[in-house]
């Protein structure tokens, strides 16, 4: 049932919301018939242009899937849903390429339903929420203060005090977001996965590695060439090569 899913929505590009549908059509139109680079040439074009639309990014991790470049597939189907975790496609091809490296979009010990409500808003949707209530809270408070012992003052404190608990509530999310799967995250794309060095630099040991496909944790960018990942399942750090890990 999954591949048949999985084959269904690879057979659906999506069009980019604001890029011009006449050239998104080509791209998709290209897909259609099997000219998979030609169509991420193309979905690239889209991820240049707006690199906040998640549905170029979905595109592009479908024609690498078509060609077998895992690794890319993940980080592109991965870095869709930061930008848009509320979608199924997204959801559903994220989940199905990490199934092909072991890992799963939603561990076993999770509900599914917990998990969809941890994830129903993106960072930026999240950060968005965290001014818009800081802001009700404070300019609706201060019309209660001015308008003290009236009944709209009342009532403005009221809501004042409901936006100062749902913001105390928000924060508290994206507090708890900090430590999620995707964030501070990056994908190992190299195909046949990256050497994990005892330290940044070609002189170090090589004592473990990371496959492709895989979710780590960027644990320290500083260096030039090099980022400290993390793999969190087995509980191993090293360094490896940035142009073989690309962060989300």
């Amino acid at each position: 049932m999954r591949h048949i899913l999985l084959i269904c929505l690879l057979a659906l590009p999506a069009a980019a919301s604001a890029y011009d549908l006449g050239e998104m059509a080509e791209f998709n139109d290209s897909y259609k018939n099997g000219r998979y680079e030609d169509a991420l040439e193309g979905y690239k074009k889209v991820i240049a242009k707006e690199p906040a639309n998640p549905w170029g990014y979905y595109n592009a991790g479908n024609a690498l899937f078509r060609l077998g470049r895992l690794g890319p597939a993940v980080f592109n189907y991965a870095k869709a849903f930061t930008l848009d975790p509320r979608s199924t496609d997204i959801r559903a091809n994220l989940d199905f390429a990490l199934r092909q490296t072991g890992q799963t979009l939603v561990q076993e010990n999770v509900p599914k339903t917990l998990h969809y409500f941890y994830y129903c808003l993106s960072d930026t949707e999240l950060k968005a929420a965290i001014i818009l209530l800081f802001w009700l809270a404070c300019l609706i408070g201060g019309a209660g203060l001015l308008l003290a012992g009236s009944g709209p003052g009342v009532l403005a404190r009221k809501v004042s005090f409901s936006a100062a608990g749902l913001l105390l509530l928000v924060l508290a999310w994206m507090g708890a977001r900090q430590s999620s799967t995707f964030t501070d995250a990056g994908v190992v794309t190299k195909s046949g996965g990256t050497r994990m060095l005892s330290g940044p630099g070609e002189n170090f040991k090589t004592y473990a590695s990371a496959p492709e496909g895989h979710l780590v944790k960027i644990l320290d960018a500083d260096d030039e060439n090099y980022y400290e990942i993390g793999l969190t399942k087995e509980g191993i750090k090293g360094w490896a090569l940035k142009s073989e890990v690309d962060r989300l």
